[in-house]
């Protein structure tokens, strides 16, 4: 047997383990969230796995690199972006400039894996495989923050008519507004949890409730956030019943999600063809790979090959945007 393929066997092998052995961890990780609530707290040890010391180092050094990459104007200005995805429990341990360095790394490591396999595989160096390579691992922490970022959005959206009754409730029990939104942080789960938590702090450090909930709806860019601040701003300029004004919330919230779980029922078949449609070229690609592997080979070995991968890119996502128009139902 060749020495490429046996080399390439291991690879495969040692990726093939790494992706269990995370799949494993994340989900005990899971488990033992589930059950944490439930279970008594174990007893201390001071023994630290091999994988919690390779993370302490990995945080230390990315402590050591904030300080320089604070100095770095222009990285610093880039950072700014990357402030909403810090939690609120993790705002003493990652700043918004840590991004930009889990950024470089992992552009970093994604070139080496790129030199590594082409020097397996092809005994040479293919320098712009290597460039793509490094803009997709440079790209692919900003794609994961901002579909992390979206889900959590959703669930905010999906929490905060129950985050309004909760406070509306504080209210008629003679709560303040301090204090209502106190119990919210308190009861209410994650995401939007931490949200309602900067907006406590925010108010308990002095600023005043429409200034606070104007910033939550700019963080949060939701419709329904930002009707809930401007009817605050107006109560506290005008005056009048607080109970009143956020019963008036609760309710239209309330219709306007009984309309869009409606709406949801009607375009569900329209869903449904979207995403058929969606899937459909991925499993020509992967019909026409089965069928002769070697197919997509020059794509893959010229300049020309990488233009016409990028232009096909750019014609998929076109061709989705379009589908979701013609599919979408306005109302």
């Amino acid at each position: 047997m060749p020495i490429n393929i046996i080399l390439q066997i291991i690879v495969l092998i040692f990726l093939f383990v790494i992706i269990i052995m995370l799949l494993r961890k994340s989900i005990s990780l899971r488990k033992e969230k589930r059950i944490s609530y439930y279970a008594l707290d174990s007893l201390t040890d001071n023994e630290r796995s091999i994988s919690d010391k390779i993370f302490q180092r990995y945080l230390a050094f990315i402590k050591k690199m904030r300080r320089k990459m604070n100095k770095n104007k222009y990285f610093k200005k880039k950072a700014k972006k990357y402030e909403k995805y810090i939690k609120y429990k993790y705002r003493d341990i990652f700043e918004a400039i840590d991004f930009i360095t889990n950024k470089i790394v992992i552009s970093l490591i994604f070139t080496l894996l790129a030199i590594f396999s082409q020097i397996i595989v092809n005994a040479k160096i293919n320098v712009m495989g290597i460039i793509i390579n490094f803009i997709i691992g440079y790209y692919l922490l900003d794609i994961y923050l901002f579909t992390q970022y979206r889900r959590q959005m959703k669930a905010i959206e999906n929490d905060l008519l129950r985050a309004i009754i909760i406070m509306n409730n504080a209210f008629k029990s003679g709560k303040s507004t301090l204090q209502a939104l106190e119990i919210a942080s308190l009861e209410l789960p994650e995401p939007i949890c931490d949200e309602f938590k900067k907006m406590y702090f925010d108010m308990k450090y002095g600023l005043s409730v429409d200034t606070v909930f104007d910033r939550f709806a700019k963080r949060v860019n939701l419709e329904e956030a930002v009707y809930l601040s401007s009817s605050l701003m107006i109560l506290d300029k005008t005056g009048g019943n607080i109970i009143e004004v956020f019963s008036s919330i609760e309710k239209t919230l309330f219709d306007k999600k009984k309309l869009d779980e409606e709406l949801k029922n009607i375009t569900a078949s329209s869903n449904m063809i979207v995403k058929i449609l969606f899937v459909v070229p991925f499993v020509f690609i992967g019909i026409i790979y089965i069928l002769n592997p070697k197919y997509f080979e020059p794509l893959f070995e010229s300049p020309i090959g990488y233009i016409l991968i990028s232009i096909a890119i750019l014609m998929f996502i076109i061709y989705i945007i379009l589908l979701r128009k013609i599919m979408k139902i306005e109302v």
